[in-house]
């Protein structure tokens, strides 16, 4: 294969990444990140093996010297060295399919910079970023069908997130473009057309910015920008009196804009529209009712017990499982980040995980200020004023793969402007490469397109598939477990995702009259053998013993089996209500109710004003006949959320059906005009019930 042909495959590869972030597809679980991250990997690998063969007989392409190089390469050793150390070294490569990150996606990111970077020249660059520029005019035109209500935003809402699925990765990315075309936009000062061409674009990127209506990038633009305007007032080019009056109106634009807001923060217009309310709404009571109030404090103390090499990537659930407090049960049930990517990598890498991270920024601006003298001083202020944006915003958020796509190509960028000593001067024979490395390199790349991408893709289809499946009128149970099976069996990738819905579903699968008895039974082995598997390679992973143990309850399996992992999940994180609610159910389950009622007490106790705490508390007190405990609860309880909760008038006709099959009709018909005159919408129904009852039509 020609040198030629090889670089025309890297072109194509390179000139198709900026349009990645439009790829979604229905037919996967996570379809926005999976979508992009499948796509993004396979080209990646083709372009980099095409690479490999082109710099071994073309010095032209190899990689430079550089410090940035330099600190890519620290950046993945070091993170590479904290993921095999770390937790869960498995879990930190692969990550899972709500991520798509791990070890795996950092050296993709690697061999993206080293191809782009070798291979782009100037005028590439120019074109490259152009052609990002058109994918983020093209996103914005989508964006803006969702501004105006044709089309829907995928998280609801009126903040548009374009096919990004997620408003803060649409903002981060119309961040960088802003930045990109004002670039372009001063490159272009003396041609009218383009500069305006450039201005309305930016103009626009802005809009799409501000119907995101995230506070963080916002913010970060802002202060990018008076990051620009301040170190132009010390430019001394020949364009600096331009600048300088530019950089002054922009200040002043700033303080303005940003002064209006505060003068009008409490006035009707800015409490009535959706995006500057919740800039005015931000206060100290809203900020201790958010996530990062709670999890930027787990982060340090996580940093504190391993400081050097941190966690391993993806294992923040383990500081989340070890600092969890209880009154966090406002938020999400699970955190998996810590919404601040200087704290992640700090919790995943420890100190020097977090300092190789910052090299990267460090080595970017030495570059730029000292070592890149064809920048003029307006292009490196707004080179600056992009990274600074993009840190700042950072301190809110983590990275996904669009964003660590676009840092890395102005990673690449800086790097390849530079004119510097290859890393190798050594060729090898177009022969040689023909005969030797091209069958290599290509069996290779095959491998590790087939291992890393193909194989889980079959598996998240598989899992998807499932998915719907169970979802439909024509449910085919055989369908839903073989894809089950499958999905489970054929990755490495998304394992504990796939567990976590087999065990979910399993109950409504053997329910089914569709499937023979040893059918079920051979797959209900297959799951119970799954989850302890992944029970006993997880064993200080608390979301995954509460998975196993909750599964092998509901399924009645083995309760000491059941026990076993649920203590195990109450041991590692104690303040989880989440663990006490199916513990009790558990102790339900094995007609143990006073032991429930128990657990179920410990859980209220831990945050009293916790509603669904009292509601399940309630519960236990029904199941236990703890009439007195009862009434208490009652009276804690509004009218509504009792009559609104199915769970409390069933917990009623549950233990109203275990007195009739034991023979106590009185105490059953009791329970349930117990149930009619706490949920008086039940009392027609309960009526009849108590009819058939009296008249011996149940027993």
């Amino acid at each position: 294969m020609n040198s030629q042909t090889l670089k025309r495959i890297i072109l194509v590869g390179l000139f198709i990444v900026p349009f990645v972030p439009f790829l979604v597809s229905s037919s996967f679980f996570f379809p926005f990140v999976v979508t992009k991250a499948f796509a993004w990997r396979i080209i990646i690998e083709i372009v980099f093996a095409s690479w490999v063969l082109l710099a071994l007989t073309n010095e032209e392409y190899r990689p430079k010297k550089s410090l940035i190089l330099y600190a890519i390469m620290a950046f993945l050793l070091v993170i590479g060295l904290a993921d095999v150390f770390g937790v869960d070294p498995v879990k930190s490569f692969w990550s899972n399919f709500e991520r798509m990150e791990g070890y795996i996606a950092m050296l993709h990111l690697g061999m993206f910079f080293l191809v782009i970077s070798s291979v782009f020249k100037e005028l590439d660059w120019k074109k490259w970023w152009n052609t990002t520029l058109v994918a983020s005019f093209i996103m914005g035109l989508y964006s803006l069908f969702q501004v105006l209500g044709v089309i829907s935003p995928n998280q609801g809402g009126a903040r548009v997130d374009g096919t990004f699925g997620n408003t803060i990765y649409l903002a981060v990315y119309m961040l960088f473009h802003i930045f990109i075309a004002l670039l372009f936009m001063w490159r272009e000062w003396k041609n009218v057309n383009l500069r305006w061409m450039y201005g309305l674009l930016i103009v626009f990127q802005l809009f799409i910015l501000y119907h995101t209506a995230t506070r963080g990038a916002i913010l970060g633009l802002i202060g990018g920008l008076l990051v620009v305007a301040f170190l132009n007032l010390f430019n001394k080019d020949e364009e600096a009196r331009t600048v300088k009056k530019l950089s002054t109106g922009l200040l002043v634009g700033i303080l303005v804009l940003v002064g209006g807001f505060f003068l009008a923060k409490d006035s009707s217009f800015v409490n009535n529209n959706p995006v500057l309310a919740r800039f005015a709404s931000l206060t100290t009571e809203e900020i201790k009712s958010q996530g990062r109030y709670f999890i930027w404090p787990m982060a340090v103390d996580g940093f504190k017990e391993r400081p050097i090499l941190g966690w391993g990537q993806g294992n923040f659930n383990y500081v989340f499982q070890e600092y969890y407090r209880p009154e966090m049960y406002i938020l999400e049930p699970w955190f998996d980040r810590a919404h601040n990517i200087f704290l992640d990598w700090m919790v995943s890498g420890g100190i020097l995980g977090l300092l190789a991270y910052l090299s990267l920024y460090l080595s970017l601006l030495y570059i730029i200020w000292w070592k890149d003298s064809s920048l003029t001083h307006a292009e490196k202020s707004i080179l600056t004023g992009l990274l600074a944006g993009y840190f700042f915003h950072n301190f809110f958020v983590f990275d996904h793969l669009v964003s660590y796509v676009l840092f890395f190509s102005l990673l690449g960028y800086i790097h390849s402007r530079r004119e510097g000593e290859v890393l190798w001067k050594h060729s090898v024979s177009q022969e040689k490469v023909n005969v030797i490395a091209l069958p290599v390199v290509t069996l290779a790349m095959i491998s590790m397109v087939y291992f890393v991408n193909i194989r889980p893709i079959f598996a998240n289809l598989n899992l998807i598939d499932a998915l719907q499946n169970l979802q439909t009128g024509a449910f085919e149970p055989k369908v839903a477990s073989n894809n089950f099976r499958q999905a489970y069996s054929g990755t490495v990738l998304g394992r504990e995702e796939i567990l976590e819905h087999m065990a979910l579903n399993t109950t409504a699968i053997l329910s089914s009259d569709l499937m023979s008895v040893e059918e079920k039974n051979d797959y209900f082995a297959f799951v119970t053998q799954a989850s302890i598997d992944e029970a006993s390679r997880k064993s200080d992973d608390a979301r995954i013993q509460l998975i196993v143990g909750s599964f092998l309850s509901s399924t009645s399996a083995s309760m000491n089996e059941a026990f076993k992992y649920l203590n195990r999940a109450k041991e590692l994180m104690p303040n989880k209500q989440q663990v006490y609610f199916e513990l009790g159910s558990a102790y339900i389950n094995a007609d143990r109710p006073a032991d429930a009622l128990e657990a179920f007490k410990y859980a209220y106790e831990l945050a009293p004003d916790y509603n669904e705490a009292k509601v399940i508390y309630l519960i236990g007190a029904i199941y236990a006949g703890d009439r007195a405990l009862e009434n208490s609860l009652l009276d804690k309880l509004s009218p509504e959320v009792i009559a609104n909760d199915k769970r409390v008038v069933s917990a009623y006709l549950n233990l109203a059906s275990m007195n009739i099959k034991a023979g106590r009709q009185a105490q059953a018909i009791a329970l349930l005009q117990r149930a009619s005159q706490i949920v008086p919408a039940y009392k027609e129904q309960v009526d009849k019930f108590i009819i058939q009852i009296q008249n011996g039509e149940i027993k």
